[in-house]
């Protein structure tokens, strides 16, 4: 993962923002700024890693910062003939968006948030991912608009104001509901939402570029064999793509939960010697032994964490203040 923040009349403080949100990309960190427009990236190199290096420019105009992987960028480049000086992603975000703006969305499968400016017409563009894999919180009032990462992000820029009324939500649910935050002015971008934002008027146009609904009542004319057939291929093709997206070495985290069993199945067809890993929990429920067999069966190097929950109580604060809001889950321990 990688770290954004940007503001529009309004100037980052980029020593705090280091301090806080480091732990998302300690390989480099750098900014950008232009007339009301303000930027900051903390980078965790995955591709490209000697040129992928952000802000990026594109011919004096585009600028981005992106968090995130799109796994079928190459195939994007090759099929539109977009030409760049690097292999990044990053970059190709920046050709397609100059080709096609906000259409390019649909053409991308991957995970991201991301921004991009446009000096001539001075547009911002914000835009997340199908899924909302990667998280983007924006701050807006009458004088200025301010987004990052992480809602701790936020924090450190801003006076912050608790909104009460959205913790009956969360009491209720055990998380903020859709795009609500404990702050006031905060909000989370939806996921398949993007904003054509004004950087002179501060006028904000929200457009819901994807929605899970339209898929579930669209009509399917395949028989179960080709349901079936286009399945497989759909999931050999996620795999594959994600193993080939990046420089560095990728493994698979295995629960011993079929989902995992399957992707890490998978995988092994196209990586030899493919790296699992597993964390087990002393005296709990421990799906252990089943990743283990899943393991053996494929011939992966593994590796099983084990956790305590010993010295829970001296932990438990630090973790749960890394989401930057209460979360319910008891989940929360074992991923942070």
């Amino acid at each position: 993962m990688c770290g954004i923040a940007g503001a529009v009349n309004f100037k980052l403080n980029y020593n705090v923002l280091r301090e806080v949100m480091l732990h998302r990309g300690p390989d480099e960190q750098n900014s950008f700024s232009d007339d009301r427009v303000d930027f900051y990236h903390l980078r965790l190199s995955i591709l490209d890693i000697g040129g992928g290096k952000q802000p990026m420019q594109l011919r004096d105009r585009y600028t981005i910062i992106f968090n995130g992987e799109i796994y079928n960028h190459q195939e994007i480049r090759i099929s539109l003939g977009l030409i760049g000086n690097s292999y990044s992603d990053t970059e190709t975000l920046l050709l397609l968006y100059e080709k096609m703006g906000a259409e390019m969305l649909h053409l991308l499968d991957g995970m991201f948030a991301f921004a991009i400016y446009d000096s001539q017409l001075k547009t911002l563009f914000l835009a997340r991912d199908r899924a909302g894999k990667k998280p983007l919180y924006l701050y807006q009032d009458s004088e200025k608009i301010v987004f990052a990462s992480e809602l701790n992000g936020l924090k450190s820029q801003l006076p912050l104001e608790m909104e009460t009324a959205n913790f009956y939500h969360y009491l209720r649910l055990g998380v903020f509901y859709r795009n609500l935050t404990p702050y006031r002015n905060v909000k989370e971008l939806a996921a398949g939402t993007y904003l054509n934002i004004n950087c002179h008027t501060l006028e904000v146009k929200e457009h819901r570029w994807w929605n899970i609904h339209d898929q579930y009542v669209k009509q399917n004319p395949d028989s179960f064999e080709e349901s079936i057939e286009k399945t497989d291929f759909l999931l050999n093709q996620a795999v594959k793509r994600r193993l080939e997206s990046s420089d560095l070495e990728v493994g698979c985290f295995l629960s011993g939960g079929i989902d995992s069993g399957l992707a890490t199945a998978i995988a092994s067809k196209y990586k030899s010697n493919l790296k699992t890993f597993t964390v087990s929990f002393a005296g709990e429920y421990d799906e252990a032994p089943l990743a283990k067999l899943v393991a053996e069966k494929y011939h992966t190097h593994h590796t099983e964490i084990k956790i305590s929950f010993l010295n829970l109580k001296n932990d438990v604060e630090k973790i749960l203040c890394n989401y930057g809001e209460p979360f319910f889950d008891s989940s929360a321990i074992p991923s942070k």
